[in-house]
């Protein structure tokens, strides 16, 4: 299992509002009055809820948010089916080139997770880049905070940076995908906005 961690500066963007809903009214006659109902069938999920193995994904970056002790808790983050869509490409965009850790370019934080030949789900990955926090020493990021890496070593990942976005205090919105490499592999990928992990800010 290896994970990888967007642990440098970070862009700070905004999520695009969803569309506007159309009427949702009954039909009207020439004459002006309603028309008889109609039965449309159950009304379609909102645009901006989990689906699939991500699932779960939210609740468990909130679980985990919630555990860190501040003297003000940290606000929970919302699912973003826009950051969703960009972390669900990019996963897809790794499968087919080689199945590398390798960050996109985009603006928003960026955590990555890499796993063959486990069964897990959206709360294992989210647990994996929590975990960091064992190796983790309080500070403003990379100007006075501290990882062991050694300890990140015996953890198959590559730096606290997993960690410190996960609990990134102004970030607001998260988004996930997953893909499947040639080899069975899978990579993860979540977006985050705004991004964390901006150097010499503390992450709460």
């Amino acid at each position: 299992v290896l994970a990888l961690g967007l642990a440098a500066l970070a862009g700070c963007g905004s999520d695009s509002p969803p569309p506007p809903e159309g009427d949702a009214g009954l039909p009207v006659l020439p004459d002006g009055g309603p028309g008889p109902e109609v039965d449309a069938g159950p009304p379609p999920p909102p645009s901006d809820v989990e689906t699939g193995r991500m699932v779960g994904m939210t609740e468990a970056h909130n679980r985990l948010r919630a555990m860190v002790s501040t003297s003000t808790p940290l606000p929970p983050l919302a699912w973003s089916s826009s950051l969703a869509a960009t972390a669900q490409a990019w996963a897809e965009h790794l499968a087919t080139t080689g199945c590398g850790l390798t960050h996109s370019t985009n603006e928003f934080g960026e955590n990555l997770y890499w796993q063959r030949g486990l069964s897990i789900g959206a709360a294992d990955v989210v647990q994996s880049w929590y975990d960091e926090v064992a190796c983790y020493t309080y500070g403003p990021f990379m100007n006075g905070d501290a990882c062991d890496m050694a300890c990140i070593a015996a953890q198959n990942s590559n730096g606290c940076g997993h960690y410190t976005q996960v609990v990134w205090r102004d970030t607001q919105r998260v988004g996930c995908g997953v893909a499947t490499c040639s080899n069975g592999a899978e990579i993860w990928a979540c977006n985050y906005d705004p991004a964390g992990n901006y150097l010499r800010q503390n992450p709460y």
